[in-house]
């Protein structure tokens, strides 16, 4: 059986303009310019949702830290020293070689408690009986610190770590 064709030479009788088929040129741009205009509204977004994690993650490392700490110094059954730095942005356990960054999107804005020296630092005991000289730290984002904020409160009598919003 041999192929039929019309009389306009095309095969099986079906005629095809030229641009029929697919997308115009203008139809392209506007789905890519809609795609620009979405992903500029969404970035921002994504952008603030990484940097809260990373809050959160901060804070959960700090109360961590401090639950580290005490069970430590009650197990050890010596007096345990952990030492925060606001400026560094970091805490350090004194007389190891443990150290614990927050990150470039969290900061220690207020540390409250503990014993202050000098240089702003505050040192933290944690005794084998499980007391605490107790600290409060607030953190939150360094970009945006009005968003978000949490405050993480060590109970001085006996060791309770406690993680709540910051009251704004």
């Amino acid at each position: 059986m041999q192929p039929s064709f019309s009389s306009s030479g095309t095969l099986g009788g079906a005629l095809r303009r030229r641009g029929e088929a697919g997308f115009t040129f203008l139809e392209i741009m506007i789905v890519i310019g809609i795609i620009a205009v979405a992903a500029t509204l969404v970035a921002p977004a994504i952008d603030s949702g990484m940097r809260a994690r990373e809050v959160r993650s901060a804070v959960r490392a700090i109360a961590a830290t401090l639950r580290t700490m005490q069970s430590d110094a009650v197990i050890s059954g010596h007096t345990q020293h952990l030492i925060i730095d606001p400026q560094a942005n970091e805490l350090r356990v004194e007389d190891r070689d443990a150290s614990y960054a927050l990150g470039s999107s969290a900061q220690m804005r207020r540390v409250h408690g503990g014993e202050m020296d000098p240089s702003g630092q505050v040192r933290v005991n944690f005794y084998p009986n499980g007391s605490t000289s107790g600290v409060d730290v607030v953190v939150d984002d360094r970009e945006s610190p009005n968003d978000i904020g949490f405050l993480v409160s060590l109970d001085p009598l006996i060791g309770l770590v406690t993680i709540q919003d910051e009251p704004r």
